[in-house]
């Protein structure tokens, strides 16, 4: 079984705020579901917001970050690493979905065009809530087909760390966004 991660970016958010929001979404949440320990979750706080890095068990996906931006009234996004295998994204805000992105769409199943469509990412939307230029990280928000998985190790961008095909690609994203990954991996 490879790694399972996920990180939380909160804007304009401090760390009791998120502490608080946590222990709510707890109360609230179907526990076995979520399976969130707030206490052995982990913050960092950067100029933009907070960054948490979620307890090993937590899974929660699309749903957690709905309840979380609900609960803050803030926009959040929840970062991902599936299984090792690939990286992605769901971008809420006052608790209505904005954004989904993952690179590898029908890593379960066959999906449809429309499908594909609606897990691509919005380079321009959260370049807009994060402040940053959209040519910074609109290499990030691509379908890993055949053609980039032969060529997994190029990067995204000359400064990246991680190749384009590669899980940990996130931890370039999450610093073009202004929330360096800064824990121990």
């Amino acid at each position: 079984m490879g790694m399972f991660l996920q990180n939380v970016l909160i804007l304009d958010c401090d760390e009791m705020t998120a502490k608080a929001a946590l222990k709510k979404v707890e109360q609230i949440s179907d526990s076995s579901m979520l399976e969130l320990v707030p206490n052995e979750c982990r913050f960092q706080q950067f100029p933009k917001g907070i960054s948490i890095l979620l307890n090993d068990r937590c899974c929660g996906y699309d749903s957690l970050a709905q309840i979380l931006s609900e609960t803050t009234m803030k926009p959040v996004m929840l970062l991902y690493i599936y299984d090792d295998d690939f990286w992605g994204y769901c971008f809420c805000d006052k608790g209505k979905p904005l954004d989904v992105f993952t690179p590898m769409p029908d890593y379960f199943e066959e999906v449809s065009e429309k499908t594909r469509q609606e897990v691509s990412g919005d380079s321009s939307l959260v370049a807009s809530y994060f402040k940053v230029d959209e040519e910074e990280i609109k290499n990030y928000l691509i379908i890993w087909d055949e053609e980039k998985m032969e060529n997994f190790e190029e990067k995204a961008y000359p400064d990246d760390e991680c190749g384009q095909c590669d899980s940990w690609q996130v931890v370039d994203f999450m610093r073009k966004l202004g929330f360096p990954y800064e824990w121990d991996s």
